[in-house]
């Protein structure tokens, strides 16, 4: 089985995941294997402690998860689903009608932010930019609010985008740290062609039009202090860039409002997520962000935020390499 490294964590798969960085070969530990199944592997919900379903917008269930004993299932309708243990086994069985991209993609932004999830971290649906003058700062924001294009805008000018839709936080030594997901971004057409016009892209999945453009392994095995948090925010008809901090309460559930998820019902663990949520809140500079919605505003909105860096005097960490992501 290949190894690949994931949030400071270390994978086993039986099937290629070209998405993320390889694994040194000792890396020790190794924290999930994956296996393709040919049968499915959604079990019987009848006997479930608990279950729950994502909806979209239209009502249409796009993810189902079961709870029985300390193993979860997973379906994703149409591309896949998946029994997993939380410190183990992960059995993954694709719909005929779906890609292998559409297989990746579900295990990779929504499968295994999760799990991790689950077992008492917190992960911000978002992406992780180092500046040119190299501050980390996280962006948060709805779907289809524009993360990943302000990334690639980071990159596009100066910048390094570390990962997209997925960040990890990790509260060990006394600071709030950032550890990339994986490398890469996940952009829609008109972002791709107003960004990176020559780069070569793939697909995200068969049903979605986004491509996945894929990066280099910059600081994919690094961690570094978070020197702001962005959370984007449209007002409607705006004409200006505008960055407001929010204050804690507000702060703290925009960051919960924002992070990977999986049962429900496991009120201790939702607890431990919140609480980390508020002390995160407590010592990271977290701001709305408002910005007219326009390509040709990209540069200002990054100038804006540099000036905000520099008035604020925050003096970057070097990033530290990480091991493993805490747990407990």
């Amino acid at each position: 089985m290949l190894q690949y490294r994931f949030g400071g964590l270390t994978l086993a798969s039986a099937f290629p995941l070209p998405e993320l960085p390889l694994a040194a070969c000792d890396c020790g530990r190794v924290d999930f294997r994956i296996e393709l199944q040919t049968e499915r592997v959604y079990p019987d919900a009848a006997d479930a402690s608990w279950r729950h379903d994502w909806l979209d917008p239209s009502g249409d269930i796009t993810i189902s998860a079961v709870r029985l004993g300390e193993h979860y299932g997973l379906r994703f309708p149409g591309v896949a689903e998946a029994w997993a243990a939380l410190h183990g086994d992960i059995a993954l069985w694709r719909d005929p009608g779906a890609s292998i991209e559409s297989l990746r993609h579900v295990l990779l932004d929504q499968l295994l932010p999760r799990l991790i999830a689950q077992r008492g971290c917190l992960l911000l649906h978002g992406s992780l930019v180092l500046t040119a003058e190299g501050h980390t700062c996280v962006i948060l924001g709805d779907s289809g609010m524009g993360k990943s294009t302000l990334a690639g805008a980071y990159e596009h000018f100066g910048g390094i985008a570390l990962t997209d839709d997925c960040v990890v936080l990790d509260f060990d030594d006394g600071e709030v740290r950032a550890i990339p997901s994986y490398p890469g971004l996940r952009l829609w057409p008109d972002s791709l062609s107003a960004l990176f016009v020559d780069q070569e892209s793939l697909p995200v999945a068969h049903y979605s039009e986004k491509q996945r453009l894929a990066r280099p392994d910059t600081g994919a095995r690094m961690s570094a202090r978070i020197d702001s948090i962005l959370v984007l925010h449209d007002p409607g008809d705006c004409t200006a860039i505008r960055i407001d901090p929010l204050p804690p309460q507000s702060a703290c559930m925009a960051l919960i409002g924002n992070a990977f998820q999986l049962d429900m019902g496991d009120h201790l663990n939702v607890s431990r997520l919140l609480r980390l949520a508020a002390d995160a809140s407590h010592r990271i500079p977290v701001l709305a962000l408002s910005y007219p919605r326009d390509y040709a505003a990209l540069p200002r909105v990054v100038e804006h935020i540099r000036s905000l860096h520099s008035m604020r005097s925050i003096a970057p960490a070097p990033p530290t390499a990480v091991n493993a992501i805490s747990s407990g």
